[in-house]
């Protein structure tokens, strides 16, 4: 940051990115604890419910590398603007839906333009936000995210029991429509937002960014083999938990509303302790924060299982929240620690093309274990996997908080302190 420059100031970021960011979650989640019901009323298998409740994970897969480098190229604000508006339409698609397929459809559509949206807002964050505060950063966006789905989950669960379940995504469209209009308004301008987009040029950057995955893998292959397996594990925990606490709700007589309180009681604990974790993060060290998240997620799945009623479940939410929310934002945090300054567009698409297979293969995963075995196999099973992946992250991954002397007088934060690859 040079002289000139004014000090960073988290407050800075409250209209542009932590107001929307609550917005955002809160409607997305409104149909968290609703889509895996609502694939079942509309004649889905549980295996098949599990292949829809990926479809967004395979959505913001594929499109997370293509997403990166256009963004890289034609302006952040731009393409968050266009995939808000993309999201509207997707939500409205999925709250009329009359079959399994059409759900699955759009549901793989609001993850793929969810990786333009989310790719966009953290380049804004890896050039705006010193290093030194970047994990409280993140980890308060991360916290805007859980605040937003602990009260998500209770709404869409009380629309859609008295409404239907499409009643959910309508909800999500309206704040997805709200956000747009914060977007237009408070996300400053790039140079890349002038920039006219010709479809050919649009197209010559796709086909590049593919062309780029493989020197940009090899560049940094010890940093995904370690850190990156680590969080694609721990991706694959937390999707596995949105899919398998509906279907345990469910099976254990829990009506949709139940369901909903019982997220929205696991967020709000992870919400409680974001902040704390951010501190961790930038004082202790990531791994501090990052391997306690994974070993009690991983724990509290495992004796899911055991749980027969309401306050049984209730009881691994709040161990299972306490746990992830040590982890918040350490997935952002680690991609932009990463990720070199310029472009950092590109390196956190293949980042998060790596990590976000977890997610894809969670919910997969869960409904697969729970056709050839019983639903009450599936926690234990990714438990054993999560603990794997804490034990990686523990023994393989690198600090990437690196401790600098203090910053001379009239600058902020000193050098940045992360490796610049």
């Amino acid at each position: 940051m040079s002289q000139s420059e004014p000090p960073f100031r988290l407050s800075s970021f409250v209209l542009p990115f932590y107001i929307p960011a609550f917005i955002s979650s809160t409607g997305a989640a409104m149909v968290m604890p609703v889509l895996p019901l609502y694939a079942r009323s509309l004649g889905a298998g549980i295996a098949a419910t599990g292949i829809i409740v990926a479809m967004f994970g395979l959505g913001t897969l594929v499109c997370n590398v293509p997403a990166g480098f256009a963004i890289s190229r034609f302006g952040k604000k731009r393409a968050m603007i266009l995939s808000l508006a993309a999201e509207i339409t997707l939500s409205v698609i999925a709250a009329f839906a009359v079959t399994p397929s059409v759900l699955a459809l759009a549901v793989f559509g609001l993850g793929a333009v969810h990786a333009v949206f989310f790719i966009a807002r953290l380049s804004f964050f890896r050039e705006l936000v010193p290093a030194a505060r970047r994990g409280r950063a993140l980890a308060l966006l991360g916290g805007e995210y859980r605040f937003g789905s602990f009260i998500g989950p209770i709404v869409g669960g009380f629309l859609a029991a008295g409404l239907g379940y499409g009643s959910a995504f309508m909800g999500h469209a309206l704040a997805s429509a709200i956000v747009l209009v914060c977007v237009a308004i408070w996300v400053p301008a790039d140079p890349g937002q002038g920039t006219p987009v010709e479809p050919i040029r649009l197209g010559r950057a796709l086909v590049r960014s593919f062309s780029r995955i493989g020197l940009i893998l090899r560049e940094n292959l010890k940093v995904f083999v370690t850190a990156g397996s680590s969080i694609v594990i721990l991706q694959l925990v937390r999707a596995g938990r949105q899919v398998i606490f509906p279907l345990w709700g469910d099976a254990v007589g829990l009506d949709v509303s139940q369901i909903g309180l019982v997220f929205g009681v696991m967020f709000a604990v992870e919400t409680a302790i974001v902040y704390p974790a951010g501190i961790i993060m930038d004082r202790f060290g990531r791994k501090r924060a990052a391997v306690p998240c994974l070993l009690t997620v991983s724990l509290s799945l495992a004796f899911l299982p055991l749980t027969t009623g309401f306050a049984g479940m209730l009881a691994v939410a709040i161990a299972s929240g306490l746990g992830n929310g040590m982890g918040s934002g350490i997935n952002m945090t680690l991609s932009t620690d990463y990720a070199p300054r310029r472009n950092p567009g590109e390196f956190i698409g293949v980042w998060r093309m790596v990590v976000d297979s977890g997610a894809t293969a969670g919910p997969v995963l869960i409904g697969g274990i729970a056709d050839i075995f019983t639903l009450g196999t599936s926690p234990v099973v990714i438990a054993v996997i999560g603990l794997v992946g804490a034990a990686i992250m523990q023994f393989t991954m690198k600090e990437t908080l690196v401790r600098t002397h203090p910053a001379p007088p009239g600058r902020h934060g000193g050098r940045d302190n992360t490796d610049s690859r």
